[in-house]
């Protein structure tokens, strides 16, 4: 964090990790798991410690991606105040929590394994917390990959005589994990991907059941962390640029419509007939997930019911719209711009570039 503050940490386009040589002096300060063998060009998720550090900053708005320039840097987010004035024990809960619920496991791998890493996951400790240990083997490394590492950094399990055992701390620690938050019931890109929407999980987790609350036991000096907050509504207006190749669009629409009315102004903004499916997808990456689209779709989320200021999209930020799955019309989406005023009743079009393309070729 602190290195933050004081450097411009730029972040690769693609990926988006941390730039080569960033990281070869981010290593230098590390004080535990340094690796030896580094270059501009050994990728972050060889440094387990620092991806792992990472990964947390980003799903817990700690930090975040400065989007608004044509070079992406890490800057500080919403959350990167209030956990500096965290305790120890409330900072390492807020980590723990940020692990469990908000960061995409399948994606941590390293190497990519395998899609069930949530289920080896909580087998593993529920074998550990039955048998107390497990033979180190390679089945064990195949399985589990760089979450080996993970756990250990996390406090909860260590490799002692080729055997991999919970710690003292561990044995307190997973049980409250896997009977009172679950990865299928509580880690929120999981349930994404298995088609539920954020929207009541974030809100049980923010008003209902505070994660740190069943930790009280082990850690009776917490008084809490960082509080979960459901987006609020915003009352304005967005601007995106709309690109098809080097044809492009801005528009200009409420920020409480919704992505159901984009695709209609998009559909009217490139003169398309609206006559097949569609999906959003928010990581900007296609079929990735599931994404927002016709709720007649029978897959994904529907359009119609997820808000634009619901995305959380910073000034800058790019997400993707596919239209018709046989051509694959792929759109970028720029985030141009939120003005705090007055929303507009219908979405208008304030620039074009560009002649429509024929979307028949024929």
């Amino acid at each position: 964090m602190d290195r933050i503050l004081e450097d411009k940490v730029r972040i690769s386009k693609t990926q988006e990790f941390i730039n080569g040589g960033k990281l070869v002096e981010l290593n230098e300060f590390m004080k535990t798991d340094r690796l030896d063998s580094c270059h501009n060009r050994t990728p972050q998720y060889k440094y387990l410690l620092l991806h792992l550090f990472y990964n947390i900053a980003i799903a817990g708005k700690i930090l975040k991606i400065d989007y608004s320039r044509s070079t992406k840097y890490l800057i500080k987010d919403k959350n990167f105040e209030s956990y500096k004035k965290l305790s120890e024990s409330e900072k390492y809960l807020f980590l723990l929590e940020t692990f469990w619920l908000d960061c995409d496991l399948e994606k941590m791998q390293s190497p990519k394994t395998n899609t069930n890493i949530e289920f080896n996951l909580e087998n593993y400790l529920d074998k550990l917390m039955d048998r107390k240990q497990l033979i180190f083997n390679d089945q064990l490394k195949y399985h589990l990959g760089a979450f080996l590492k993970y756990l250990n950094y996390l406090g909860l399990w260590k490799v002692d005589f080729l055997k991999l055992k919970l710690t003292e701390i561990g044995e307190l620690i997973a049980p409250v994990l896997l009977n009172k938050w679950p990865f299928n019931d509580c880690n929120l890109p999981l349930l994404r991907k298995l088609g539920h929407d954020f929207g009541i999980y974030g809100a049980r987790m923010a008003f209902q059941d505070p994660f740190w609350f069943d930790f009280v036991d082990i850690f009776p000096e917490i008084n809490g962390t960082i509080p979960r907050v459901v987006v609020k509504k915003l009352t304005g207006n967005y601007i995106f640029k709309i690109k098809l190749g080097k044809i492009w669009r801005k528009v200009k629409i409420a920020a409480s419509a919704t992505l159901a009315d984009l695709h209609l102004m998009i559909q009217d903004a490139f003169d398309f007939d609206d006559d097949h499916l569609y999906s959003f997808f928010l990581s900007n990456k296609p079929w990735d997930g599931s994404g927002y689209g016709r709720p007649e779709e029978g897959m994904g989320f529907n359009a119609a019911e997820k808000r634009l200021f619901e995305l959380g999209m910073e000034v800058g930020q790019e997400f993707l719209y596919i239209f018709d799955y046989g051509t694959e019309w792929r759109f970028k989406i720029k985030t141009e711009a939120y003005i705090d005023e007055e929303e507009i009743k219908e979405p208008e079009i304030i620039d074009i570039r560009g002649e429509s393309p024929d979307q028949y070729g024929f």
